[in-house]
């Protein structure tokens, strides 16, 4: 593995770990946030526990902060060099939704896959909130579903951008928009598989009411 790229990537993973729910909830309610509602250290739990919109919002500000801190980082060290921005913004979603402070607990990565993509390809980002809003008031008016609906129509949608967009729309130098492809599908496997879980709690309410029904 080259050594620069490992560099970016711990670095990344280490922004990642950060854990601004647990230090917000743990400094204003003396509560650890992975013992409250669902467990999940991010802004959408940290609203549901303390019922602070302010205290929720600074928390997805700050987790934004750490996806734009990765990539700053791997510009600052490698430049244009894309490899680096790539790892370094994988690993710091990586680190927080898996992160090796709070026992590899986490959140779910959107605030700071928003952070990441911000710097790389707002493109990509305006595609996540419009199929977010699509999933979520055309299907069930649940953010979860939204989330999944928007992380499986980035991937899917990105790989069937053309080249000459990706290229006019990313603010990274990326000579090859198939590196960018699969920059996209990897975030939005570890968004992915961080949103598996909700999902199957939606399907099984949703079978549960049908049941009464």
């Amino acid at each position: 593995m080259n050594l620069g790229l490992l560099v970016v990537g711990l670095i990344g993973y280490a922004i990642g770990c950060i854990p601004t729910a647990w230090i917000a909830m743990k400094f204003t309610h003396g509560k650890d946030i992975r013992n409250e509602g669902t467990g999940n250290v991010g802004a959408h739990n940290v609203y549901d526990v303390s019922g602070s919109k302010w205290l929720s919002i600074t928390v997805g500000v700050v987790d934004a902060l750490k996806g734009v801190a990765a990539v700053y980082a791997a510009q600052l060290l490698h430049g244009d060099w894309f490899a680096a921005v790539a790892v370094s913004g994988t690993a710091v979603v990586l680190g927080h939704n898996w992160n090796a402070l709070l026992r590899f607990k986490g959140g779910r990565g959107l605030a700071t896959a928003t952070g990441v993509f911000a710097m790389v390809d707002p493109l990509f980002l305006i595609v996540w909130w419009i199929t977010y809003l699509t999933g979520f008031f055309a299907i069930k008016k649940n953010v979860h579903v939204g989330s999944m609906t928007a992380i499986i129509g980035t991937a899917v949608l990105a790989w069937s951008t053309p080249d000459r967009v990706i290229r006019d729309t990313t603010l990274v130098v990326c000579h090859d928009p198939m590196q960018m492809r699969l920059f996209v599908a990897a975030v939005s496997l570890l968004l992915f598989i961080r949103h598996i879980e909700p999902i199957r709690e939606v399907l099984r309410t949703m079978s549960f009411t049908d049941d009464e029904e």
